[in-house]
């Protein structure tokens, strides 16, 4: 993760993710053959002890509606700010599950502006249960979980935060991960139809006068529909940046009313309006999160115990700047990690980051080639 504006740092980056230390990043080992190794590979939060939640197409690249690896021992969550220098821990996977509209409904699905192809953003969710509690590292709640202002209204405008391990680079997320949890901000500019959606602004004065971003033109050729927003502003944040690959799942976080930070979104995708052959995350891209207030995505979370719908907000303690989130007893119900395939559209992206990693460890990243880009 994470391109960066021209006029920051990517030491800033590195900065402003550095006491995020519950995000994390999910390896998913998905072939061997003698020394090499195949991942997919994404980020992911920890939203209770001992819950984690990711993008769905992380665990289900080829969205058929069933996860890629059923062998859950080849599942790692890894925590630490440098993973190149080793995880501060590595925790196993117990059990996987999809959001169960994920493949089920053809509502919302973001299609490339081009082909018309697409999936679906809006439930682009799994929630992976660890094999331990972890016991050393506050998890971040979920929004419905704190006293936060995240119905659509209260969110447009607000400045998030977005962290992930993936591509990373200044301005365009283009170099391969390197280990290091990086972070940005953008400001969100729409919340609609379970998505929230926001542009990556230019630092160039010559292009903050040109329609791109979600401002484009050729966004409200797509399906759903993706009608330009006509007061989001040109003019970019101080650490003003986006997503690329291998930063689907990460959390898009707001401050709440307690004064912590609140997950409403997840990563899904970006769309390259300006794409010419390879899409690139950077100036002009517009970013795609499952929004976390969907009502479907509320009982998926409260089933999966991440979040407790009772009328008496859930108690909280904090520490620092985070939230420690005690839920009162919910009866969960398992959502299996196989799900039938209902007709999802197939798209050219590769759905993740996936590298082939030698005994040398070095690595190299399948790049899609078409401008509607999964993380």
């Amino acid at each position: 993760m994470v391109g960066i504006n021209r006029l920051a740092d990517d030491s800033d980056s590195i900065r402003l993710a550095e006491p995020i230390d519950s995000v994390g990043k999910l390896e998913i080992v998905t072939s061997r053959t003698g020394a090499l190794i195949r991942f997919n590979t994404g980020t992911a939060t920890l939203v209770s002890p001992n819950k984690i939640l990711t993008a769905a197409h992380v665990i289900d690249s080829d969205r058929d509606g069933q996860i890629d690896v059923s062998d859950l021992s080849q599942y790692s969550f890894l925590l630490g700010d440098n993973l190149a220098e080793g995880a501060e821990q590595s925790l196993g996977i117990s059990q996987v599950s999809l959001h169960p509209s994920w493949i089920a409904s053809e509502a919302n699905r973001v299609a490339d502006v081009n082909t018309g192809e697409g999936y679906n953003s809006r439930y682009d969710l799994a929630v992976l249960t660890l094999d331990s509690n972890v016991t050393n590292v506050l998890p971040i709640s979920v929004s419905p979980n704190v006293l936060a202002g995240t119905d659509n209204t209260s969110l447009l405008g607000t400045t998030a935060t977005l962290v992930g391990y993936g591509k990373f680079g200044s301005p365009f997320a283009s170099m391969n991960g390197d280990g290091l949890r990086r972070a940005a901000e953008n400001v969100i500019d729409s919340v609609a139809n379970g998505l929230i959606r926001f542009d990556y602004d230019s630092t160039y004065e010559f292009e903050q006068e040109v329609d791109t971003g979600i401002n484009h033109p050729n966004l409200d050729g797509s399906f759903p529909a993706l009608i330009p927003v006509a007061n989001s502003s040109p003019i970019p944040l101080p650490l003003e940046g986006g997503i690329g690959q291998g930063d689907s799942g990460g959390p898009l976080l707001v401050e709440s009313d307690l004064g912590v930070p609140t997950i409403v979104g997840v990563a899904s995708q970006f769309i390259d309006t300006e794409a010419i052959g390879i899409p690139l995350s950077s100036y002009g891209s517009v970013y795609v999160y499952s929004a976390l207030n969907d009502p479907a995505t509320l009982e998926f979370l409260a089933a999966e115990n991440v979040i407790n719908l009772e009328p008496t907000v859930a108690a909280a303690a904090t520490t620092d700047s985070y939230v420690e989130v005690v839920n009162s007893s919910l009866d969960v119900k398992n959502i299996s990690g196989t799900l039938s395939n209902s007709g999802l559209l197939a798209i050219d992206s590769a759905a993740v980051e996936q590298a082939d990693i030698s005994t040398a460890l070095n690595e190299s990243n399948f790049i899609p080639n078409d401008n509607n880009l999964e993380i």
